[in-house]
């Protein structure tokens, strides 16, 4: 009876969310006749706000980033990491923004030529009821199975593929197989690596729920495949911050500091404050 009540419950609260996603107004697009990025490319983005419907504002938000970076985006929970990553890829439209990308004037990243260039990966990265095959190969369906294998292989898979029963035409997702976070994660990497051809890589906390030995097997798996990309990478784990070249620290919705790693550290402002309290230290020493 308990199980059943859940379940109804769920299925209830799923619902409800599916319609208020039905009723929202048609996000506006932009058809931006963009080339694949490279590293003479420019985004600049100014006073970029944002308000949800129960008033929680983002913004204002500016910055520039030319070419292939590692930019990290840095704050506490509830700080607006997750909706400047969503306002990044395009998710929410911006109640007001001056964006110039590649050259072109735009007030919304949700440009198509934009996306199909991108690789999102969330916390908890979405496995299709599918086969391992399909799974890995969502970003690029001709891939080869030898080259479904090599990205299987590098992101340290191959002890699940071993024990699939079907290899890789097992059906895995939602009332099949079980995955771990971590393989589920692994899974989503692989993707990655399989569509070289995708320039531009948006991580919203992706080791959030992971235990640290599988998140540190993962970060050496994950860096090569941020090289020659622009990468967007939210997180709360300290140890990220050295691999980036440049950081946005966000406090209540605002980009408060922004600059590298070093420049921050020199600053003394509220990366450092960030710093010390995400470490335990007592801030008044």
């Amino acid at each position: 009876f308990a199980g059943d009540f859940h379940a109804t419950l769920n299925g209830k609260n799923a619902f409800k969310r599916i319609n208020e996603l039905i009723n929202l107004p048609e996000e506006k697009t932009n058809d931006l006749p963009l080339k694949t990025w490279s590293a003479q490319d420019q985004l600049k983005i100014k006073n970029l706000k944002f308000t949800y419907q129960k008033g929680t504002e983002i913004g204002p938000v500016s910055l520039q980033v030319q070419g292939f970076k590692k930019i990290g985006i840095i704050g506490m929970s509830g700080s607006g990491k997750t909706s400047l990553i969503n306002l990044l890829s395009g998710f929410l439209t911006p109640d007001q923004a001056q964006i110039e990308l590649q050259g072109q004037e735009t007030t919304t990243m949700n440009i198509p030529a934009w996306q199909r260039q991108m690789t999102y990966i969330p916390q908890e990265p979405y496995v299709f009821t599918k086969s391992l095959r399909e799974n890995i190969a969502f970003y690029n369906p001709q891939a080869s199975d030898d080259e479904i294998k090599q990205a299987i292989h590098i992101m340290g898979l191959d002890d699940l593929l071993n024990d699939l029963p079907n290899g890789l035409d097992t059906v895995i997702g939602r009332g099949k197989r079980v995955l771990s976070g971590g393989q589920s994660q692994r899974i989503a990497l692989a993707r990655a690596f399989l569509d070289p051809k995708r320039k531009i890589m948006i991580f919203d906390e992706p080791t959030a729920h992971l235990d640290i030995e599988t998140e540190i097997d993962l970060k050496k798996r994950m860096m090569p495949l941020m090289q020659n990309k622009l990468v967007f990478f939210a997180t709360h784990r300290l140890h990220w911050l050295k691999e980036m070249d440049y950081i946005l620290v966000m406090d209540h919705g605002q980009l408060v500091e922004q600059g590298s790693y070093e420049q921050l550290q020199q600053n003394q402002g509220y990366f450092c404050k960030l710093m010390a309290g995400m470490r335990g230290e007592n801030n008044d020493q």
